[in-house]
C-alpha cells in the first residue's frame, strides 16, 4: 500500500525571505499600505508566488522554507479565512516552524484570535517572521 515518508527531518521557515504570496489584491486599491508592501515586493525582486490560496502558498513556505502569504481586507474586501479551520491550525504549524502570524488588525499572533463561531473569518499574514514584521509595519502602522 501507500507509506507516508518524512521529506525533511525538521521543517523550519527561515526569518528572511525573498518570495511573496499576496492574496486579496483588490485590496490594494482602498489600502495604501498594502498596496505600498506589494510594491516594495515586486521593487525589491521578490519571487511571486500567486495562487491567492492559503493552503497552497503556506506549504510552500514550508517546502521553499520562506515565503509570506498575506491576506489583508478591506471594506470592499471583507476576510474570507475562516479562523477555526484554516487561520488557527496553520498559525500553529507556522509559529511551530519558526515563523510567525499576524492578525491583520492588531499584529498579534493569530493564534491569539478568540475563536466565537463555526463561520467567524478574519484576515491574516503567515510566513518569515522578518516579511510579517514587514506586513505589520507597512499595512498596520505598527
Amino acid at each position: 500500500g501507500n507509506k507516508w515518508f518524512a521529506s525533511r527531518e525538521k521543517i523550519q521557515i527561515k526569518q528572511e525571505s525573498k518570495i511573496f504570496s499576496p492574496a486579496n489584491l483588490r485590496a490594494c486599491q482602498e489600502d495604501q499600505g498594502y498596496n505600498s508592501l506589494v510594491s516594495y515586493w515586486q521593487e525589491n525582486k521578490y519571487t511571486l508566488r500567486y495562487t491567492g490560496g492559503l493552503v497552497p502558498d503556506v506549504y510552500q513556505c514550508f517546502t521553499k522554507e520562506m515565503g509570506v502569504f498575506a491576506n489583508p481586507t478591506s471594506k470592499a474586501s471583507p476576510a474570507k479565512l475562516r479562523v477555526a479551520f484554516e487561520v488557527a491550525p496553520f498559525s500553529l504549524l507556522v509559529e511551530k516552524a519558526g515563523g510567525k502570524t499576524s492578525d491583520a488588525t492588531t499584529g498579534g499572533s493569530c493564534l491569539d484570535i478568540q475563536i466565537n463561531g463555526v463561520d467567524q473569518r478574519t484576515a491574516g499574514c503567515f510566513g518569515s517572521a522578518a516579511e510579517v514584521d514587514r506586513f505589520n509595519k507597512m499595512v498596520l502602522g505598527k
